[in-house]
């Protein structure tokens, strides 16, 4: 299938991102750690069907976000409201990680945690049976609706890893799969829970530029085709401009700026946040460099043409702009 690469193809037939149709929201989300503050009055509002971009430098407590929002850590303050597409709210915050799964918010880990000594398929299949009816003694005998659930169970599976295009590597392990393919798995085993939000915490790290390229289709798909809405972490910038929606941007645990990926790409505190801040000293050389170029130029631009002095020290000859103030 081939994917619109515009931002008018790409919308066209995606869910809107209504403003006021939040799924997911957080307010005042702190997490410390001892003295460490992880999270700091983290303020997220996720709109249903859009994929929203959380980027960050190295420790600025993004997996942290994501380990809050998917019950692993539960932060010391605020709240985290999920809202599912049949309605009502649900407090996200203190609740087990497998009840979060079970309402419809799934995730996927910077570290692959696939069972390597099963299947693909069999993995796979560990992630449809979560939404199983029927109990362990109707399993045990061999009920009707155990027999039925596990022909449902492995319809599911084989409906997913089509989606993501493993079907030909259905029967083999997972370890033996290649690192890309490994992702794109664990990606499956999260959409076979069914969800309605999807969490991807650096689906591209240690990808080739092709896998990355099949994985920003793939994105686009689940958001556009299943109408799942996509919260994701990323160091790949290309890819986070790519794809995303909006983009959210923490650092040392506090959000400082939101928006647009281009609105983003220009915030002067997100500049600095991976760039390192410029001291005085330095903005005031660059000043100087600027102007004094600036100057020569018009001065080239408006005198005669002359002969380049010679450099009596070497015996070359030296442009006029090449000494200290090019320096």
């Amino acid at each position: 299938m081939t994917t619109e690469v515009s931002k008018e193809g790409r919308d066209a037939g995606r869910p809107s991102a209504d403003s006021g149709d939040l799924v997911l929201e957080t307010a005042g989300v702190t997490l410390r750690f001892g003295g460490v503050t992880s999270l700091d009055n983290v303020e997220l509002r996720m709109r249903r069907g859009e994929i929203l971009a959380v980027i960050g430098p190295n420790g600025a407590g993004k997996t942290s976000l994501f380990n809050s929002l998917t019950g692993a850590y539960t932060p010391q303050e605020g709240r985290i409201t999920y809202r599912p597409a049949d309605g009502g709210e649900h407090e996200l915050r203190g609740r087990k990680p497998h009840l979060v799964s079970r309402l419809g918010v799934a995730r996927t880990f910077q570290n692959i945690r696939l069972f390597g000594a099963l299947t693909a398929l069999e993995n796979v299949k560990i992630a449809a049976e979560t939404r199983l009816r029927s109990g362990p003694v109707s399993i045990m005998l061999g009920l009707p609706n155990a027999r039925r659930a596990e022909r449902d169970s492995d319809r599911k599976a084989h409906d997913v890893l089509t989606f993501v295009g493993l079907v030909d590597k259905i029967n083999e392990l997972a370890g033996a799969l290649s690192y890309g393919d490994q992702r794109r798995l664990e990606i499956a085993r999260a959409l076979a829970t069914d969800p309605q939000v999807l969490l991807l915490d650096e689906p591209a790290a240690g990808t080739n530029p092709t896998e990355k390229l099949e994985l920003e289709e793939l994105i686009r798909r689940i958001n556009r085709e299943l109408g799942i809405s996509v919260l994701l972490i990323e160091h790949d910038m290309r890819l986070v401009m790519s794809v995303a929606d909006r983009v959210m941007v923490l650092n040392f645990g506090k959000k400082i700026a939101e928006g647009s990926p281009s609105h983003v790409q220009q915030d002067r505190a997100v500049v600095e946040a991976y760039l390192g801040a410029a001291s005085e000293e330095d903005t005031a050389a660059v000043a100087e460099a600027a102007a004094a170029l600036e100057a020569s130029q018009a001065a080239t631009a408006d005198g005669p043409a002359v002969d380049s002095p010679k450099d009596t020290t070497s015996g070359g000859t030296k442009d006029d702009t090449s000494g200290e103030e090019r320096a």
